[in-house]
């Protein structure tokens, strides 16, 4: 500490009138007098960093480690932070002794120090540091095992904030006893090889615990273990992570129920999907922060909207029910989108035009499914027949045949002509429907009235008005099947037939 913020002599400084210059540019020192005057009372600094010193212990030469105690005791330090990262601490004991002299010492960072023996040495201490509320422990080669030995609730009591970044964990040898201090609310494990949710279970046990890190890990995907929850779990940092895909999402609202802030950046969702953002915020509804950034009343209406015409597409793709409840599946918060917004429409009317299809006879042939795309999804079977022989040398005939719909007239009459063996032109071609039409009326029955002078005046008034309320009625019952002509043009024939089925009466007519 003398040799970094020790007075300095300050007599070979540039003098002010002398021109100091950098690159070619003349600049000039203001300020740099008064900044290490105040740095060179390094008693009464708050934060020390001492990393990069080489230093292993609290003793060096030409001090002894008697004279070393005495003059930091003496000293009064009022350290709160203390940084030794990157030096060459091999012991445990060294660091106590640090601590000890150090009586207002509570954040002390020992990145990238390689400690010897630490598990037993922490085992066999009884040392209690009182104070300490945040310890940095990162790039150091430690496990999981070496990790809860040292963070015990007995050396640590109050202990807050605790980082073991980069270190290869790997998974702790007992997980049902490992238990870290019981404080703890913030727990940095980034990039530590955790590969999987479950295998930090142990975790759950800290009721405390608001904060935790696990960026640069390679997690795919979250554990829908329903005994996994963290309950009191406020922040999560997933970033660059392998999340691909929103179903990821699924087991959130059970294992984190209180998360309202998640990170999820430099992820393959979020650099591949464009809307990843959108289908994040709709996937976690209590979620109040991403990324850092809030989430406005506005933006969380707009990703309700993208999600749910994402699972509206998906939903209208399937044909079976498996299909369909496996996307429900994979997007548990559906029904709560639905409850709160309504069930779309488009998707309402799937379901009511295949329970229709349910309640009707089916065929084989109706009953097989063809893509979308492919010619059998736009064929249909034509059954043409004949009521009279279109020959006086032929007798009434009847043809079945599979024909595309997207053909036109023309081309429909050629293959009725080559069925029938006659001329495509001398053929009327008579689409018979499954609508029923009623009849107009044409003219009054005979027996609906008299010409007898003598019988209208012999019925009374009452008798003529039965009559004719009866002739109404049967002339109402009166229904025919919808016939139509397919007259020669250029039109297809999908613009005259619906359905897989249709049936055709074949008629000749005179060139």
């Amino acid at each position: 500490m003398e040799e970094k913020y020790g007075p300095k002599d300050l007599s070979g400084r540039h003098p002010v009138s002398d021109a100091i210059f950098i690159s070619g540019k003349e600049v000039s020192e203001v300020g740099f007098d008064d900044i290490v005057q105040k740095q060179s009372k390094w008693t009464d600094l708050r934060t020390i960093s001492l990393d990069g010193l080489r230093l292993d212990g609290i003793n060096s030469e030409p001090y002894s480690r008697q004279t070393a105690f005495e003059q930091i005791f003496h000293a009064q330090f009022v350290c709160e932070e203390l940084d030794l990262g990157r030096n060459l601490f091999e012991r445990w004991k060294a660091v106590l002794d640090i601590c000890s002299v150090l009586t207002s010492l509570k954040v002390l960072k020992l990145n990238g120090n390689r400690f010897r023996d630490l598990r037993s040495e922490a085992e066999n201490s009884d040392d209690t540091l009182e104070l300490m509320q945040a310890l940095s422990i990162a790039n150091a080669a430690l496990e999981w095992d070496t990790a809860l030995a040292l963070c015990t609730q007995r050396r640590f009591p109050v202990l807050q904030s605790l980082s073991l970044a980069f270190n290869p964990l790997g998974k702790p040898s007992n997980p049902s006893a490992s238990v870290l201090t019981r404080p703890l609310t913030n727990l940095d494990l980034t990039s530590c090889g955790i590969a999987d949710l479950c295998s930090l279970a142990f975790l759950t046990q800290l009721p405390n615990l608001q904060r935790l890190t696990l960026r640069s890990n390679p997690i795919a995907s979250l554990s829908t273990n329903p005994q996994l929850v963290f309950p009191r779990l406020l922040f999560l940092d997933l970033s660059s992570t392998n999340l691909a895909t929103t179903s990821a999402f699924s087991p959130f609202p059970q294992t984190f129920p209180l998360l309202i802030s998640l990170r999820t950046s430099e992820t393959p969702l979020a650099t591949c999907h464009p809307d990843s953002r959108l289908l994040t915020i709709a996937c976690l509804q209590q979620l109040e922060r991403l990324n850092y950034t809030c989430i406005p009343p506005n933006e969380r209406l707009d990703a309700d909207y993208s999600y749910r015409q994402l699972v509206t597409s998906l939903l209208l793709s399937v044909e079976t029910p498996e299909q369909e409840q496996e996307i429900l599946s994979q997007n548990p918060q559906w029904p709560h989108l639905c409850s709160k917004y309504g069930e779309p429409a488009n998707l309402q009317q799937k379901r009511q035009k295949a329970a229709a299809q349910s309640q009707q006879p089916t065929t084989a042939d109706e009953e097989k499914q063809y893509p979308p795309n492919s010619l059998g999804a736009h064929m249909c079977t034509f059954t043409f027949y004949t009521l009279s022989p279109l020959h006086p040398t032929t007798a009434p005939q009847s043809h079945t045949a599979d024909i595309p719909l997207f053909i036109d007239i023309y081309a429909l009459k050629g293959i009725v002509g080559r069925l029938f063996s006659q001329p495509p032109m001398s053929l009327r071609l008579i689409l018979e429907t499954d609508e029923w039409d009623p009849v107009p009326p044409t003219k009054p029955d005979e027996n609906d009235w008299s010409c007898s002078e003598d019988e209208d005046s012999e019925e009374d008034e009452e008798g003529r008005e039965r009559k004719r309320v009866e002739r109404e009625e049967r002339r109402s019952k009166l229904w025919v099947k919808r016939e139509e002509e397919l007259r020669d043009s250029t039109r297809k024939v999908g613009e005259w037939v619906e359905g897989k089925r249709a049936r055709v009466r074949v008629e000749g007519r005179e060139l």
